[in-house]
């Protein structure tokens, strides 16, 4: 199974965003991170970014396929070469990463860990038991609008 056209788009936006702003490539674990909050802020505004689902996993959301796309990185930094597209979602995304890119892909782990979609996909599982659970689209929609109204209030 391959990763669905937009997702295709939105993680090599993702990507270049990230190297335009800090001058270096995320890794596969940032990648999937920033990935997750673009999804969830755009779904708590009415929108979805792309129809593929994030996994509960015990390094936090991922999704499956592009995880597999990029998983010969490991640790490293993406070295893909992206070229230049325009993307109607730009300015959104580059929200996302400015707020999100100074940290590691270690750290947005950790703070997906501390978030009701993730907690409540895995249930009763220990942190560090593996885990392929959806996190429902609705879980990240509520979660995020709810942030965004506390974020304005």
């Amino acid at each position: 199974m391959t990763i669905s056209k937009n997702l295709d788009i939105v993680q090599k936006v993702i990507i270049s965003i990230h190297r335009e702003l800090f001058d270096e490539s995320p890794t596969p674990m940032k990648l999937q991170k920033l990935c997750y909050y673009a999804q969830g802020y755009a779904l708590a505004e009415g929108n979805e970014l792309f129809p593929d689902d994030f996994q509960a996993w015990q390094h936090g959301p991922v999704i499956f396929e592009l995880y597999t796309k990029y998983k010969s990185y490991q640790w490293h930094q993406i070295s893909d070469e992206i070229l230049d597209f325009d993307y109607a979602s730009y300015n959104f995304l580059k929200d996302i990463v400015s707020a999100y890119g100074s940290l590691d892909g270690a750290a947005l782990s950790t703070m997906t860990h501390r978030e009701t979609p993730w907690l409540s996909a895995r249930g009763e599982l220990d942190e560090l038991d593996g885990c392929n659970e959806i996190i429902p689209k609705e879980s990240l929609r509520n979660f995020f609008k709810a942030k965004l109204r506390y974020n304005k209030a």
